[in-house]
């Protein structure tokens, strides 16, 4: 020991110490100086110098204004200017960026969907922004083109969308910032080269056809919308109505009030509220990461109401009860890990899959979907067990399917849009084009009850969904039904829509005065409900009539084209005459939306299977039985329905075989095996208790427990006989049962292999029963099958499923006789022995 440290003396001691420490020290300070990390500098940041924050909290700011000079009010400093949020968020977030989310564009930039550009001439996009809008169905306005060559077909332009009401829930930027070349809507109006007037024609341009861009400025992407807890959007929405579009920002945000009104005239100035500012002239405002749910639910709520019957309530909903949030589910940037909607600034929301939408439609099933959570426990929840129910379920239906067994808010399953709806307290004139039906088939004024009731109060009226195959698996779904006014174009497989506010006068000129239009009057209420509705021949030909001279009074160009009247994929040209215009399977019409059923899901315990498979699977259930609205109306007005067995493409022979199957062939297969083993213990106990009597009292006490064991279920079965209700507590119930079916079905298929190797026939004469030969053939073959699930023969294992319980129960009763021949061949053996 001593030698070895006395060899690293020379080392560490003497001159060479003297010289290493030193270039060690010096050669880490040239490494930290070169190539180290800046080193962190607390300063007062700049005015237009980027202030960021790498807890991703926001620090007091300035606002800006739109050439992004600085607002304080404090230091006279702009204090009457709207504050832009472009240049005031810019300062740190990509506003581009942000701008690209599809909640910002609506369909702007992308092109229709192959079935809209086939069937809707009018839409020029697949979102609301040109495509067919946020409405379940026709009639509304369309977006006019860019180009126009007859102010007639002008109907809503750049401008009007967010004038009409469109504005209330957009967020800005996308379309209602730039046009649709990429300019932005004041500043090139407000250049003189470009030869745009406020109000004016402008060259029948769609986005500046009688627009006052240049005077109300534009929608920049508001971030508070959503990261600002406390916005009033009611004071947002209230400058878009008076056409102060550039000052909305300033008074959602509540920075302060303003004052003043384009639409009137009146000049428009900001009065901010001094409290607002720091001493330093900056903001420090609530703003959040995530958005809140009323945020989402301010635009959301009442259209998921009218197309889906959506509550958005802990009432109805086990994730709102749980305390999960929109964004858990629908998550964005840096939230989520889906690399098609992560990243930072990036702003689309994690979107699902929905007949009715086609926005981003790259983007679909982003968001979480039920197994994410489900079977991970993500977000705290329940892993999901499904052990007991066939693989075929979880192949063939979406979770929604059992767990949406019923909806508590009713929807909107017809809109007809060509007639006048009489309904009281309804807010706009044109709305009153809009007839909806429950599932119910009855009028609801849905408008009404918006303004009487407001959305928290919104009735309870439960219904059943109908359920359609949707891309492999079976969803439940609201499918729109439609009647409307449409135009046919020579030489154009699809249709084109009259414009709504035409359609609107020609009925208020009707109510009026009967004179105008007076073929109208012929269109009368059949079912007795209050409102009128085109449904018989003649009332047809009455609306044709009226909206083709409506249409050649008001100068609409009619070259090459013909009023028709559409009801679904009806289009008629006359009340006795009309073509289809195809459609998929899962739709009701080919113009109306189909939604499905996401939100508001049950407890697991309220979801279809837990009472057994009679839930579905029964004469008398809803699932396949229940009747379905084909067509709104027949000629007496009423619906006119079909079993919902026929929307999934199922025959009637196979809905009722699996009902049998069920509730016949099944119960009848668990009774024979029960009677088979109750008679097997009973005839096994006769014949030790015999034997016991001969051998002492202990063996005498256990020969009598199978014969005690037996003779219980017997009383036991008995007893139900007469008061079925103890079975409740007393037997295993179908659930249990029904979990249990492959246990009990190898426990069945055992004893029909054992009657068939044992039967008295084989024995005597080396031939088995040709009954129980077959049956159990049937059982091997059907199950082979329904395990197998070979391609192209699923017809055939569906049946299977019916084949193999019912050759189970026949083969369980063709051994009853054999096992009742074995234990009495066994009992005199015994007792010879």
């Amino acid at each position: 020991m001593a030698g070895s440290n006395s060899s690293a003396d020379p080392f560490l001691k003497g001159p060479f110490l003297h010289l290493f420490l030193p270039l060690l020290v010096l050669l880490l300070v040239l490494l930290e100086t070169f190539f180290g990390g800046p080193r962190k500098v607390e300063r007062i940041p700049a005015v237009g110098k980027k202030e960021t924050s790498r807890e991703g909290i926001c620090p007091p700011f300035f606002l800006k204004d739109e050439k992004g000079r600085v607002i304080d009010p404090l230091h006279g400093r702009n204090p009457t200017a709207p504050y832009s949020p472009r240049k005031t968020c810019g300062e740190c977030h990509d506003v581009d960026k942000i701008a690209e989310g599809y909640h910002f564009t609506q369909g702007a930039g992308e092109r229709p969907t192959p079935d809209q550009a086939a069937r809707v001439l009018w839409a020029s996009t697949p979102g609301n922004y040109g495509g067919t809008w946020c409405s379940p169905g026709p009639l509304y306005p369309y977006l006019s083109p860019k180009k126009n060559s007859d102010p007639h077909l002008i109907d809503m332009t750049s401008f009007s969308f967010v004038t009409i009401g469109c504005g209330h829930c957009h967020p800005g930027g996308g379309p209602v910032e730039f046009d649709r070349e990429g300019k932005r809507y004041d500043l090139w109006m407000k250049d003189p080269r470009n030869g745009l007037k406020p109000g004016g024609e402008n060259g029948l341009d769609g986005d500046y056809y009688r627009a006052r861009w240049s005077e109300t400025g534009v929608l920049e992407p508001d971030c508070l919308i959503c990261h600002l807890p406390e916005y009033d959007m009611k004071a947002r929405n209230g400058q878009l109505d008076e056409s102060n579009f550039r000052w909305a920002a300033t008074a959602g945000a509540r920075l302060g009030k303003v004052l003043g009104s384009i639409k009137s005239g009146k000049p428009v100035k900001v009065q901010y509220n001094p409290a607002v500012f720091g001493p330093n002239g900056k903001v420090s405002l609530h703003i959040v990461r995530e958005p809140r749910d009323k945020t989402c639910l301010a635009c959301h709520a009442k259209p998921g109401w009218k197309k889906r019957g959506a509550n958005f309530r802990p009432r109805t909903d086990v994730h709102l009860r749980a305390g999960l949030k929109c964004v858990d589910c629908h998550p964005a940037g840096r939230s989520t890990a889906d690399p098609l909607i992560r990243g930072k600034e990036v702003h689309q929301f994690g979107k699902g899959d929905d007949p009715g939408g086609h926005v981003r439609d790259d983007l679909d099933n982003t968001c979480l979907d039920c197994a994410d959570c489900h079977t991970t426990g993500h977000l705290g929840a329940p892993i999901a067990r499904h052990e007991w129910l066939p693989p075929l379920h979880m192949e063939k239906l979406a979770c929604q399917t059992c767990h949406i067994p019923e909806r508590m808010v009713k929807a909107a399953q017809v809109q007809a849009g060509d007639v006048f709806n009489p309904g009281v307290k309804i807010p706009k004139k044109g709305k009153h084009l809009w007839t909806f039906y429950g599932p119910d088939m009855r009028y609801w004024n849905h408008y009404g009850e918006l303004v009487s009731m407001g959305y928290d109060d919104k009735p309870t009226d439960p219904y059943r969904p109908v359920l359609v195959r949707y891309k492999g698996k079976i969803f439940p779904v609201n499918r729109v039904h439609t009647a409307w006014p449409a135009i046919r174009i020579q030489g154009k497989k699809g249709l084109m829509e009259p414009r709504m506010s035409d359609i609107y006068k020609m009925w208020a000129a009707h109510k009026k005065d009967q004179g105008n239009y007076p073929s109208l009057s012929r269109i009368t209420d059949d079912n007795g409900d209050g409102v009128i509705e085109v449904n018989r021949p003649a009332e047809v030909d009455a609306l044709i009539e009226a909206v083709t001279s409506m249409l050649e009074k008001t100068g609409y160009p009619m070259k090459r084209k013909k009023v028709v009247w559409v009801m679904d994929e009806r289009v008629y040209e006359s009340g006795t005459k009309y073509t289809t215009i195809p459609m998929r399977p899962w739709e009701a019409s080919p113009y109306g939306n189909v939604h499905k059923y996401n939100h508001d899901v049950l407890p697991a315990l309220s979801a279809l299977g837990s009472g057994g498979c009679t839930d579905c699977h029964a004469p008398s259930s809803h699932v396949f039985f229940d009747p379905v609205v084909r067509y709104p109306f027949d000629a007496e007005g009423r619906a006119v329905t079909e079993p919902q067995y026929k929307v999934l493409g199922i025959s009637a022979f196979s809905a009722e075989l699996g009902a049998w199957r069920e509730a016949i062939f099944k119960p009848a297969e668990t009774g024979l095996l029960a009677a088979l083993l109750c008679l097997v213990v009973v005839l096994v106990g006769l014949a030790l208790v015999r034997r016991a009597f001969d051998e002492g009292p202990v063996p005498r006490f256990l020969g009598l427990l199978p014969l005690g064991a037996g003779t219980f279920l017997g009383l036991l079965f008995f007893g139900l006989a007469f008061f079925p209700d103890l079975g409740s507590y007393m037997l295993p119930d179908r659930f249990w049962l029904d979990a249990h079916h492959f246990g009990l079905s190898m426990l069945a298929l055992a004893l029909g292999v054992l009657a068939w190797i044992f039967h008295p026939a084989r024995r005597e004469s080396g031939k088995g029963s040709p009954c129980l030969t077959s049956f159990l053939a049937l059982v091997l073959l059907s199950g082979a099958l329904i395990l197998l699930k070979i391609p192209g023969l699923w017809p055939l294992t569906r049946i299977c499923y019916t084949i193999f319980d019912l050759s189970l129960a026949l083969l369980l009763l063709a051994s009853l006789p054999v096992g009742l021949a074995l234990a009495v061949a066994w009992t005199r053996r015994m007792e010879e022995a």
